[in-house]
């Protein structure tokens, strides 16, 4: 069907190009007229006496011409005013250039078209610079929407760190991320510039009224259509037929390959989204996935009852992701997926997805899953009244109150007029829990629900799924959070290479494992060295720190006057909860942040608040690993040539030199050549945390910033690179400042801690004594969560 369609496209969109192109060569020179109506020609003459199908030859140049060179222009001159726009760190820039754009979209098309033809001489040069002007705000606004958030992501400020070339930066990587976007809108802007030439046609402007033109011929001989409907429905036919292959072939460049999958056909049963079954509630069996020859699943089989948790651990890369989407129906393009899915009696396969609700899906990241444009109330009121439409709104409302109760959640109106970014990463995986159980889900896959949250959050969590577990709803968690399993699993499922090595009772096999692979994941977290020679001196001093977050028209504090003094070879912990402020401190001290207050010093030398300002030593004195190490990557260059670009852009080495430097610090990560020549979605998540620590060494940095680098990872890749960056800090003998909320990670590296809440320094220490014993109710919630969580202090 899809080669059908791409076929059926390009030969719609071959045709009105072809007779637009070749029609003046074959149609000679024009022809004199005769009778209206006639039957001279081979399909006659028209209601002037010409020539229907010299018409139709001549016709189509004029209109396809026009609009092809009006859509080139309004890109030529769109798509730079919205990079320029998107890319600006300076707020005016973006409101002079798109807020006159603004008002232009604001008038109608055929208004503007009308007006500007009014005061410009006729002809198509005119009529090319109307319909391109017309064209032009909406290409700068889909420009600027599809680039604003690559202009300030992850990726975008890591080559900022790195001093790299604003064509690397712009064309390189936001243009080349955008291109699939603006590939689909030329697709139907020129459509859009063929129907405005053709209205300027119909209207007088633009082309005589007695030219060859389709558009005129249609307007012209609609009156004599049943003497002559050659004459309206040829032209008129062409192009239509030049905008449905257009858009066809539009559609086939920009789809990706499709799923295959294999799945046996079991017997489909007729069901809703609360059925009773008898036996477990899904079972799988012999479920195998494969992917350009790799296995990345082979034979996986199980059962989940309701009212169980089953949890699915496993290195990076064992097909923990895979066997949960396959519960969704869902499969990675370019993926082949065999086996038996059945969820509540229903068959399940990309073919076949279950039904609407059955299945509740809370993703790493919540904020995915939520509208960003919406109030959270109506997304809410909308899944009850999708899921109950037989109930009242006053019931509905009850329905909506019970379900935020249930997952600890205001039902105020206040609350439920906030937009999903107003909330805590805690409150918006709630807000999917709930928008699963209004839906009335029996199944909830939960895909790292834990990840970069605080131990106080971690708590939160188990509890919300373990109630859920007691409501009946099977729970299937995806985790590397080994605490989070211990707490709420009943069974557990242990995939290694895509295989299935151990199965049983969660206290069977967190206890007595019989596997290797399974004693390696619970192995204990590497033990912390002792602390080499360090300087007296401080290496790094911050004082009296304060920055803020943008919150409409005012400004929100999230630091409050830090003060910090980093000796030279020692590692800082920086610990708080989810919000605290912890990132913003590192993102100020990498100059990633604007700071209202403060000064930084670098070895007794200022440094400015802001990288822009910075000179490159001190750049590359400083650098940020992030937390999402693949959104820090270029997705579209090799993760080589990226790892060697801080040594050229910050040290000056020569080409040659960066990638010499790049491939030593690579293979001393664990990450051989054939590995990193190639691009970042062909390396695993632990690879990836790797080759973005490589790239922040290539600098040979004094300070190394790492926010939250081992968050998602499974406990064989953490402890390597645990291991692995304490060596580099004692042989480079580099300064680090940690952010993290896992206790093991603070205990392998940390000599100092301090503690954040709301912005403000509440404790700090040696290592040591806060990891033993410390007085203050955060710290010991936050370090020691098994004996302090009762006495912990609430955060909103």
């Amino acid at each position: 069907m899809t080669r059908l369609r791409t076929l059926t496209g390009a030969v719609l969109l071959t045709v009105p190009l072809a007779v637009a192109v070749l029609g003046p060569v074959l149609a000679g020179e024009p022809g004199g007229r005769t009778f209206p109506f006639a039957d001279d020609g081979p399909l006659g003459t028209d209601f002037v006496g010409r020539d229907v199908w010299q018409q139709v030859l001549l016709g189509g140049r004029s209109v396809v011409l026009v609009a092809l060179c009006a859509t080139a222009l309004a890109y030529l001159t769109g798509i730079p005013a919205g990079l320029l726009a998107a890319l600006t760190r300076r707020r005016w820039i973006d409101e002079l250039l798109m807020r006159p754009l603004d008002l232009a979209v604001a008038v109608p098309s055929l208004l503007l078209l009308i007006l500007l033809a009014a005061t410009a001489p006729p002809g198509p040069l005119t009529l090319v610079g109307i319909v391109a002007l017309i064209g032009l705000p909406e290409v700068a606004r889909i420009t600027r929407a599809a680039a604003l958030p690559l202009a300030h992501g992850p990726a975008m400020e890591a080559m900022r760190l790195h001093r790299e070339t604003w064509w690397r930066r712009s064309l390189g990587y936001v243009g080349t991320g955008i291109r699939r976007v603006l590939l689909a809108d030329a697709g139907v802007r020129f459509i859009g510039a063929v129907y405005l030439v053709a209205t300027a046609s119909f209207l007088g402007i633009g082309v005589k009224p007695d030219a060859p033109d389709w558009a005129v011929m249609v307007d012209r001989n609609r009156t004599g259509l049943f003497l002559q409907p050659w004459a309206v429905a040829l032209p008129a036919a062409l192009i239509i037929a030049l905008a449905v292959g257009l858009n066809l072939v539009t559609d086939r460049i920009l789809a990706t390959r499709s799923t295959t999958h294999a799945y046996d056909p079991p017997a489909a049963t007729a069901t809703d989204n609360r059925p009773s079954v008898n036996g477990p509630l899904v079972q799988v069996q012999r479920l195998s996935a494969t992917a350009d020859g790799r296995n990345l699943l082979n034979g996986v089989s199980f059962d989940l009852p309701a009212g169980e948790v089953l949890a699915v651990i496993g290195a990076s890369g064992s097909g923990k992701t895979t066997t949960g989407r396959a519960l969704l129906g869902e499969a990675t393009p370019g993926v082949t997926l065999a086996g038996t899915v059945i969820l509540a009696g229903q068959p399940v396969s990309p073919a076949l997805p279950p039904n609407p609700g059955t299945v509740g899906y809370v993703p790493q990241q919540p904020a995915a899953a939520l509208d960003p444009v919406r109030r959270i109330g109506s997304v809410l009121h909308e899944i009850a009244r999708c899921h109950a439409s037989g109930d009242s709104r006053t019931a509905r409302r009850g329905t909506v109150t019970a379900v935020l109760e249930r997952v600890s959640l205001p039902s105020d109106r206040r609350f439920l007029r906030r937009f999903p970014h107003q909330l805590s990463g805690g409150q918006q995986q709630r807000l999917v829990i709930a928008h699963a159980l209004l839906a009335r889900a029996v199944l909830l896959i939960a895909d790292e629900p834990t990840t970069g949250q605080d131990a106080l959050t971690r708590n939160d969590v188990a509890r919300e799924l373990t109630k859920l577990a007691r409501d009946g709803i099977a729970v299937l968690l995806l985790s590397h959070d080994l605490h989070l399993v211990r707490a709420i699993a009943d069974r557990i499922l242990v995939l290694h290479r895509g295989t299935t090595v151990e199965h049983g009772p969660a206290t069977e096999v967190l206890t007595t494992p019989r596997h290797q692979h399974t004693r390696d994941l619970l192995g204990t977290p590497p033990t912390r060295q002792p602390a080499g020679v360090v300087g007296d001196t401080p290496l790094m001093h911050v004082t009296g720190l304060s920055a803020a977050h943008r919150d409409g028209s005012r400004h929100r504090d999230v630091i409050r006057d830090v003060d910090l003094a980093l000796p030279g070879g020692q590692c800082l912990a920086v610990v708080g909860r989810s919000g605290s402020g912890k990132t913003t401190l590192a993102r100020c001290i990498a100059g990633l942040h604007p700071t209202r207050t403060g000064h930084l010093t670098l070895s007794g030398h200022p440094l400015a608040p802001h990288l822009d300002r910075r000179r490159e030593h001190e750049l590359a004195a400083i650098q940020y690993v992030f937390q999402d190490a693949r959104a820090s990557f270029n997705p579209y260059r090799p993760v080589l040539d990226q790892t060697a670009r801080p040594a050229q852009r910050l040290r000056g080495a020569t080409p040659e030199q960066a990638r010499r430097t790049a491939l030593q610090l690579l293979e001393r990560v664990g990450l051989a050549e054939h590995t990193v020549t190639q691009r970042p979605d062909r390396l695993s998540g632990g690879e990836l945390h790797r080759a973005a620590l490589a790239r922040a060494l290539a600098s040979e940095p004094r300070v190394l910033i790492c926010d939250e680098m081992t968050a998602g990872l499974d406990s064989l890749t953490q402890h390597h690179i645990l291991t692995l960056l304490d060596d580099l800090r004692r042989s480079l003998q580099l300064t680090l400042i940690v952010i993290s909320h896992d206790r093991d990670v603070v205990a392998c590296l940390a000599d100092h801690i301090i503690v954040l809440d709301h912005g403000t320094v509440v404790d700090r220490g040696p290592a040591a004594a806060l990891l033993t014993d410390t007085q203050h109710p955060l710290t010991r919630a936050l370090l020691h969560p098994d004996a302090a969580t009762a006495t912990a202090p609430t955060h909103s």
